[in-house]
C-alpha cells in the first residue's frame, strides 16, 4: 500500500519544491495531500486559489510547466501521474477532520515559528505517526538528513542514538545548515577508514551567500536587512545554521559570522571552516591531496550529500543538482594547513592543530528539498529492524 505524506504550506520555494521534486519510485512514498493560506484576496474562491498554487510550482521549478495541470472539480493538482488535493486555511485552526484519512507523516513548511510551536507540531500527530519540520528549532529534537545513522570520534558524545524512534516529532534543520552539515560529513567519511586513534574537534566557522528568496520585500520599508529592497543590495542577514552548531558542537568554539543576501538565482556560497587534532593508530598525517582523492570517493557514493566541483565553473552549473554541497576542490579554493597558529612547532606533528577551508556551492531550494525527501524514505520506509537514527536533542 502506497505511503501517503501531508504537506502544510505551498506558499514558500521550499514547499512548492518538495512537491513538485516527490517520486514513489524514487522516494517510496507520496505527497499527495496539502494545506495551505489561501492566497490574499482570494479567501474562499477555489479556482483562483488553484491557479496561484499551479503558477507557484511551475515558477519554483519551470521542468514541469507541461506536467502541472488543475482540476478546479476535484479541487486538485496533477503533476504528471500524481493527483495532489489541495484545501485552504491557516493552519492553526483548520479542522483536521476535512481531510478524512490518515498519514505517514506530516512535513510543515511554513515558518520557523510554527516549528518553534510544539503544541502545534503535535496537533498534526492525530492524523500522522510523524511530524518533520524544515527548519532548525531549539525546542525539538533535530534529524540532520546528512548526518543519519553516522558515528564517529568527530562529535564526542553527540549525537544520541534513537532506536524505533523514542520521539515523533522533529526538526530538519535549514537549508544552509544542511549545506554546511554535509561539509561535515565530507570530513567525516576521510576519516572513515583511515585508523582513527582520537579526535577533538576545536572550532567551526561559517559564511554564507545566500540567493534572495520572495519573502524579501521589493520596497524599503525597514532598518532590518532582510526587508529591504534586494535589487542591487548586499544584505547582511542571518541563518538558522549556528543552532545546528550549538547542537553538534556544544562545547566548542563556533560562529556563524554573516548570511549575505543577494539578487542571484540558487545555489548560494559557503566558506566553510573546520579547526581539529586527530592522530592516526600509525602516526602519519593527512596532505591536502588525500583528503580531496576520500571526498572524491564519497561524491561518487552520495552524489546528493556532496559532490566535488569540476573545475572552477560558476554557480549556474550547478543550478539544477539535487546536491546539498558542491566542493571547490582546486588548490586555489581547498585549503589544508597544519598548525595555523604556530603552536607546535617544537613538538610532536601529531598533535599538531589542522586548519581546513571547504568553500562549496550550497542549494537552498533542490538540494535542500533532496535531503528532505531522503531523510523521510530512511525513516519511513526502512525495514522495523532499521529503523534507527542519530538525533541532537
Amino acid at each position: 500500500m502506497t505511503k501517503k505524506v501531508l504537506l502544510i504550506g505551498c506558499g514558500s520555494e521550499i514547499g512548492s519544491m518538495l512537491l513538485s521534486m516527490n517520486s514513489l519510485s524514487r522516494d517510496g512514498y507520496l505527497i499527495d495531500t496539502v494545506i495551505t493560506n489561501p492566497i490574499q484576496g482570494a479567501k474562499n474562491n477555489i479556482r483562483e486559489n488553484l491557479d496561484a498554487m499551479q503558477a507557484r510550482l511551475i515558477l519554483s521549478n519551470p521542468q514541469i510547466i507541461d506536467r502541472a495541470n488543475v482540476d478546479y472539480k476535484k479541487q486538485t493538482i496533477k503533476i504528471g501521474n500524481r493527483n495532489i488535493k489541495f484545501f485552504f486555511g491557516n493552519i492553526k485552526n483548520f479542522k483536521l477532520s476535512k481531510l478524512n484519512k490518515k498519514f505517514e507523516a506530516t512535513i510543515v513548511a511554513t515558518s520557523k515559528k510554527h516549528i518553534s510551536n510544539k503544541n502545534l507540531m503535535k496537533k498534526f500527530l492525530k492524523i500522522s505517526k510523524f511530524v518533520f519540520g524544515v527548519a532548525e528549532s531549539k525546542n525539538l529534537p533535530s534529524i540532520y538528513p546528512n548526518l543519519i545513522n553516522i558515528k564517529s570520534e568527530i562529535f564526542g558524545a553527540n549525537p544520541k542514538f534513537i532506536k524505533d524512534f523514542k520521539y515523533k516529532i522533529f526538526a530538519l534543520g535549514s537549508c544552509q545548515s544542511n549545506g554546511w552539515q554535509a561539509q561535515l560529513r565530507g570530513l567525516v567519511e576521510v576519516f572513515k577508514n583511515k585508523n582513527l586513534k582520537s579526535f577533538k574537534m576545536l572550532g567551526t566557522e561559517l559564511d554564507i551567500v545566500h540567493p534572495d528568496t520572495p519573502q524579501g520585500r521589493l520596497g524599503t520599508k525597514s532598518d532590518k536587512p532582510r526587508e529591504q529592497d534586494a535589487r542591487n543590495n548586499f544584505r547582511p542577514s542571518f541563518s538558522q545554521a549556528n543552532i545546528s552548531m550549538d547542537k553538534i558542537f556544544p562545547k566548542i568554539h563556533k560562529i556563524h559570522t554573516v548570511s549575505l543576501r543577494t539578487l542571484i538565482s540558487p545555489p548560494g556560497y559557503q566558506i566553510c571552516r573546520f579547526n581539529f587534532k586527530y592522530e592516526l593508530k600509525k602516526g602519519k598525517r593527512l596532505n591536502k591531496e588525500i583528503f580531496i582523492e576520500e571526498l572524491k570517493k564519497f561524491s561518487k557514493k552520495s552524489p546528493d550529500v556532496f559532490r566535488i566541483s569540476k573545475g572552477t565553473l560558476g554557480s549556474r552549473a550547478y543550478e539544477m543538482l539535487e546536491t546539498a554541497a558542491i566542493v571547490l576542490a582546486d588548490s586555489q579554493y581547498f585549503h589544508l594547513k597544519e598548525d595555523p597558529f604556530y603552536l607546535n612547532r617544537s613538538s610532536n606533528n601529531s598533535k599538531n592543530i589542522c586548519h581546513i577551508i571547504m568553500q562549496a556551492y550550497v542549494h537552498n531550494t533542490r538540494g535542500y528539498c533532496r535531503s528532505v525527501l531522503n531523510c523521510l524514505k530512511k525513516v519511513l520506509t526502512s525495514p522495523k529492524s532499521q529503523k534507527t537514527v542519530h538525533c541532537w536533542v
